[in-house]
């Protein structure tokens, strides 16, 4: 059957969605974990800072005379830069989108040479502070086109305003449904649960290769489920006595630590919006693709510094 022209569409999005994560995900294997979070975040405030400057100059169709001076003192050089173009150039390309481009080559330069820049933009505009960053801009441009305020916001001011905004608004319906918990949960208190909760994905990929392989289990992995996870083998003992049923212990075993450690996000209705976010967690990548031997040294990896080079290998039970 052929398919329509919205099917057609529909699948080349996907896979340009799925080639934008592949490419994301290998860059961000190749550089420790924490430095990405870092730069991601660090790439979110002037992304903050980029969308509250690009409200005022598409309202005011040039550079008020008050911006001048931040924009000098947060981006110097750039005047100047924009100064010195003639006026065929300035037409290419405009002013608002020149300041992004000032940011991405002056600010994040590094990570363009060192080949993980895609990697930065791919989990930042998926994050909610930036969704909401993102949301306020078009909101603010849409009403002061209306009316232009008696005074601009500052910067801290407008970084209020976007903390309320809802980082779902400019998404499609279905990401919309598939997001909406995000917004009845305190960022920071996601935050928190997300961490919790890559923790608890560290000691069930600790742990697969021996759930997999089914009963009896190896004493240290028994010892340790039993320790953190304490009545998971009973509850799962007539389950894992089919020996076809091994390939499914890790998701067992993830279930029911959702239902004893994160009771109140499901009861609340926000543990999907730990399941989203820690998916574009540079944690959670790393945990996919380290290598161990020992819970210690899993997380450790996790943790730790350095970029996980090694293919992935299997604990020695023996």
């Amino acid at each position: 059957m052929k398919k329509s022209k919205d099917e057609s569409v529909r699948d080349s999005t996907v896979r340009l969605q799925r080639a934008a994560r592949e490419r994301a995900d290998d860059q961000a294997r190749r550089i420790p974990w924490q430095r990405l979070y870092d730069v991601r975040n660090q790439y979110i405030d002037w992304q903050e800072f980029y969308l509250w400057a690009r409200s005022i100059l598409e309202v005011e169709n040039g550079i008020p005379n008050w911006l001048v001076e931040t924009l000098n003192a947060r981006c110097p050089g750039f005047l100047e830069t924009v100064g010195a173009l003639s006026a065929k150039a300035a037409k290419t390309r405009p002013l608002p989108l020149r300041l992004e481009d000032w940011i991405d080559e002056h600010i994040f330069e590094f990570a363009r040479k060192e080949g993980w820049f895609n990697a930065i933009t791919y989990y930042a505009v998926r994050d909610p502070r930036y969704q909401r960053a993102e949301v306020c801009w078009s909101e603010c441009v849409e009403k002061w086109k209306k009316v232009k305020p008696e005074r601009y916001p500052t910067f801290e001011e407008w970084k209020e305003i976007a903390a309320q905004c809802d980082p779902t608004a400019r998404l499609v319906p279905h990401e919309r449904r598939a997001q909406a918990s995000l917004n009845l949960v305190h960022p920071d208190r996601l935050s928190e649960a997300v961490s919790r909760y890559i923790d608890w994905e560290a000691l069930v990929y600790w742990a697969r290769p021996a759930l997999e392989r089914g009963r009896p289990l190896p004493e240290q992995v028994r010892q340790e489920l039993n320790r953190r996870c304490p009545g998971f083998l009973e509850e799962d003992l007539t389950a894992v006595q089919d020996p076809q049923s091994g390939s499914a212990a890790r998701l067992r075993l993830m279930t029911w630590i959702g239902n004893h450690f994160f009771q109140d996000a499901k009861n609340e209705g926000w543990f999907d919006a730990i399941l989203i976010q820690k998916r574009i967690h540079p944690r959670s990548i790393r945990e996919e693709t380290v290598g161990c031997r020992t819970l210690g040294s899993v997380l450790k990896e996790i943790h730790g510094g350095g970029g996980c080079s090694a293919a992935r290998s299997e604990p020695n039970w023996r």
